[in-house]
């Protein structure tokens, strides 16, 4: 255990005098402050630094030999693309040439092998087993044109591929995720053709040839399964003012095309609130009612719109002052290799897979696996409205490649300034060389301000002591940014042996033209709506407590009548709550819906591994982000998202059952279904057992989402805790816990006793510089795209 702790040191440093500190506590404040600077001479304290080298030992360097969880570094992508471009029989295109008609490759990621190949492995000593890539191709150049997915191995140098075992040998063309080949640029210069004129009249600009007063439209939802279920159909619904920010510049128009490889027929217009059939009849309907159509004029890009990010309006202080900073006095406390993370009693592996986004590997507790993996499987919205193209939107966001969206994280906005910052490397469609994602990961040592434990104790029927310790806990977080969506992530790590995982939302709401009342939207600002929409997440929680046999029991709250043996009435009877043990025996019985009538704590345990009460060994989970769907499970697309019809569900551990949702699970019909993974309803008694997790939440966006959804509130979380896995609580040993004790003399409190387990309270050290600016400045295709 370690023998450091980090203290929150929260300075205010203001370069203000004290006139301009309005309140006398602020000013008496501000005085003791120049008093202790000038004692202190704060200007020489030296830069925190780790004093030993137990701890922060810091290599995120990629490494010759990665484990068998890393995601693909940067030299595997290039042998991978090498072996790949030399294989005649895939007759691939390079991404730089690649079209829709083209075979060529969307993307790649690291294939894990079998589970119980990589616990030989960690656990028996068996050698590490090959690194392969999975790779999904688009094969556009065939004569029946379709999707595949292989395995390429081994590792950094391939000899051979194979298809990806349980999976079709060929997946359906027209169900392939959002691809930038497949983009139908033409249609725009074919509306602008006949439209052209109208548009600017309109709006003030037009799709082409149109200098600095651009319109858009934005691909945003597929809806081949709901309407049409032969070709692909998509509405360009976001016809936008190309200015900032356009997502909040909608206008009153729309088309929905349906395309054929590289061919395309323009199906129907929305326009002024009504679908039109031909392109012509928009026209005719323009030319006679444009009186009376609402003009739009191409706005001015100017800091006082409610539609720009930009800071505004009066500062809660008047003078800029710089905001509390935390401080590491010792340096850092956990050590990184790769992306291997140890922190006190934590290790684990930690990756950021290219389509399903953050995953961690072989999480122990004190040497003891708790869980084998915990990752996210899909970031969903559902959206409503009055509109065709709002409420057949649909969106899994793998589709879009979730990983792949964690960009630069900025030091001290998105993370501490003293985090640690991971990259991540992929082949994505649009390139050959690696897509390098600086700052995609941040591991940070965070102070909650909330104590781990706190007592202010009775002896004698008075207060005479107080134990507590503060609550410092790891985080790993990344921020994928899906179009107008930040979906930040975290995984937090607490020295009593909990972890949580919790995923908060912010972000631009996707909006749409007004156009009148309706039961989906309030009117923001001008001719603005953004629709009631549903946020849901699913993870996957691969529990292995004590080893793989596990059972799923619940502790059901039930409400029971007893006699009331402390009452004169004769017969009295009390009711009052008790729990019943229950053991789900097949996976149609651990499939939950909560029900408010029926409370019960859902455990995972070990029945081989007992304590001498005869306790079971396990771990609850609580889900503190639960939500219903309230879709009927067989409506539209929701048989894509059939997770989400359950707030957890466990099922037996299956090799061909490695993820809830993939990229072709966005159709009426998707290529494999997770009601499947329960409907076979097998044992789980004493099996290796998985939990699948749904959180979310409805949002009915305000006035106050404008420009921009701000946190608070917007967050959803679950819970792995300890149960009756320990015989005390773990936190017990955390060494940065204070104990007063009342000293007395002569039956009078005199002074008090303080401990503090060997913990240095004095802060002696300042932060280093943040120099992200600079390197931003430096690098500036970190944070955009050159």
């Amino acid at each position: 255990m370690m023998n450091v702790l980090v203290v929150s040191l929260l300075i205010y440093v203001t370069l203000s005098d004290s006139r301009n500190l309005n309140r006398v506590s602020s000013r008496k404040c501000f005085n003791l402050f120049q008093k202790w600077t000038s004692r202190k001479n704060i200007s020489r304290l030296p830069i925190c630094r780790r004093p030993s080298s137990q701890y922060g030992n810091i290599d995120t360097r990629e490494s010759d030999h990665p484990s068998v969880f890393r995601d693909l570094t940067q030299t595997e992508i290039k042998g991978l693309l090498d072996f790949l471009y030399a294989e005649s029989s895939l007759n691939l295109t390079v991404a730089e040439k690649a079209s829709v008609t083209s075979n060529y490759i969307f993307i790649a990621d690291i294939y894990r092998p079998l589970k119980r190949d990589i616990l030989n492995h960690l656990d028996n000593g068996h050698p590490q087993p090959e690194r392969e890539a999975q790779v999904m191709i688009f094969r556009g150049a065939i004569p029946k044109p379709d999707v595949i997915e292989i395995v390429v191995g081994p590792l950094p140098n391939p000899s051979a591929y194979k298809h990806v075992p349980y999976r079709p040998k060929s997946l359906p063309f027209i169900d392939r995720p959002f691809n930038v080949a497949d983009y139908v640029g033409k249609v725009l210069i074919f509306l602008d053709r006949t439209l052209g004129d109208m548009l600017l009249d309109l709006y003030g600009g037009r799709f082409t040839n149109c200098g600095d007063r651009c319109l858009i439209a934005n691909y945003f939802n597929q809806v081949t399964s709901v309407i049409s279920g032969v070709r692909k159909r998509r509405f360009f619904w976001w016809v936008q003012h190309n200015v900032e920010y356009n997502i909040l510049r909608p206008l009153d128009f729309a088309f929905l095309v349906e395309s054929e490889l590289d061919n395309f027929s323009l199906l129907k217009v929305w326009f002024d609130g009504h679908f039109f059939k031909c392109l012509e009849d928009v026209l005719r309907y323009y030319n006679r009612y444009k009186h009376n159509i609402q003009k739009v004029p191409f706005p001015d890009a100017n800091g006082s719109s409610r539609r720009i990010l930009t800071s505004r309006g009066m500062p809660p202080f008047e003078k800029p002052l710089k905001d509390p900073q935390q401080v590491s006095p010792d340096g850092k406390r956990y050590n990184i290799y790769d992306r291997h993370i140890s922190y006190g009693f934590w290790e684990f592996d930690v990756a950021n897979a290219a389509f399903r986004g953050p995953r961690l590997n072989d999480i122990r507790y004190k040497n003891e696996r708790i869980a084998y993996e915990v990752s996210t499987q899909e970031l969903a919205v559902f959206y409503f409205g009055y509109k065709p193209f709002e409420y057949t939107s649909f969106y899994l966001d793998n589709s879009y490649q979730t990983g792949t969206l964690a960009k630069y994280l900025v030091p001290g906005v998105d993370c501490p300034l003293d985090a640690t910052f991971l990259s991540s490397s992929y082949k994505v469609e649009t390139q050959d060389k690696p897509l390098f994602n600086e700052h995609s990961i941040c591991v940070f040592e965070f102070n909650t301000g909330l104590p781990l434990r706190r007592q202010h104790g009775y002896f004698k029927n008075i207060h005479s002591f107080y134990e507590g310790v503060e609550n410092i806990v790891l985080i790993v977080r990344t921020i994928p940014t899906v179009y107008p969506y930040e979906y930040i992530i975290d995984f937090i790590f607490y020295h009593n042996g909990v972890m949580k995982i919790k995923v908060t939302a912010s972000g631009v709401v996707a909006s749409t033209w007004y156009g009148q009342d309706n039961p989906f939207s309030f009117q923001l600002d001008d001719n603005l709506m953004a629709p009631l929409h549903q946020h849901l997440y699913h993870f996957k929680v691969d529990l292995d407590i004590k080893g793989t046999k596990n059972r799923f029991e619940t502790l059901d709250i039930e409400s029971v009548v007893t006699p009331n043996e402390a009452s004169d009435v004769p017969n009295a009877t009390i009711i009052q709550n008790q729990f019943i043990k229950r053991l789900k025996k097949t996976e149609f019985e651990g499939a939950y819906k909560f029900d408010f009538n029926f409370p019960k704590y859902l455990t995972f345990v070990n029945n081989n591994v007992k304590d001498k009460f005869g306790n079971s060994a396990g771990y609850r989970l609580v889900n503190e982000g639960m939500i219903k769907n309230t879709r009927p499970p067989d409506d539209g697309n929701n048989p894509a998202a059939s997770w989400s019809q359950y707030q957890v569900a466990v099922t037996k551990y299956k090799d061909s059952e490695p993820s809830s949702s993939n990229m072709f699970a966005h159709s009426y019909n998707p290529v494999f279904n997770f009601q499947e993974f329960i409907d076979d309803n097998e044992n789980i008694v004493d099996q290796d057992l998985v939990a699948w997790v749904s959180m979310g939440m409805y949002h009915i966006p305000k006035k106050e989402d404008l420009p921009s959804t701000h946190t608070p509130g917007m967050s959803r979380s679950f819970y792995l805790i300890p149960f009756n896995y320990f015989d005390e609580s773990p936190g017990m040993s955390v060494n940065n816990a204070v104990r007063i004790d009342a000293v007395e003399k002569d039956g009078k409190t005199e002074s008090v006793k303080i401990r503090r387990y060997g913990v240095s309270s004095d802060v002696d050290c300042i932060p280093k510089k943040n120099p992200f600016e600079k390197m931003l400045k430096e690098n500036p295709c970190s944070i955009v795209e050159c």
